[in-house]
């Protein structure tokens, strides 16, 4: 893809340049997806740069408009990660994961970090795991 994502790593500014002064314009706020988005691949980031390790990630799309928020490279593989903002679960989230893993035989599991406060495995050959952001497993 040729157009980069562009992400804020403190969600501060970001959240002051938007004129968002208080915690409950986050629930109505349009960009609000987005905030959440730089906000988890910042923790991630830190997570990787505190601990001496090259942050080894991208992102995907295709020229449809398919496309996966973070995908980290492991020793075992790739590992799609879908970031929303929701509190509540909605099939839909699911969607560039699906696509993703029927096209690349790379992606052994993946995750959808949400808004919401439950952590759950999903029925199905996908394996994707539901998690709040407070509970990702430390190796992601």
């Amino acid at each position: 893809m040729k157009t980069p994502k562009i992400y804020f790593y403190d969600t501060g500014v970001l959240c002051a340049l938007l004129y968002i002064t208080q915690a409950g314009q986050l629930k109505s706020h349009y960009l609000r997806g987005g905030i959440f988005e730089s906000l988890v691949i910042a923790e991630w980031l830190k997570h990787r740069f505190h601990r001496g390790l090259e942050p080894r990630a991208f992102f995907w799309r295709d020229k449809t408009g398919h496309e996966v928020d973070l995908v980290i490279e492991r020793p075992e593989g790739l590992l799609p990660i879908e970031i929303k903002s929701g509190q509540t679960v909605a099939s839909e989230f699911f969607n560039g994961i699906v696509y993703y893993r029927a096209i690349s035989k790379q992606a052994a599991s993946s995750y959808v970090v949400y808004g919401g406060d439950q952590t759950q495995k999903t029925p199905g050959h996908f394996r994707t795991r539901l998690a709040r952001l407070a509970s990702c497993p430390g190796y992601l």
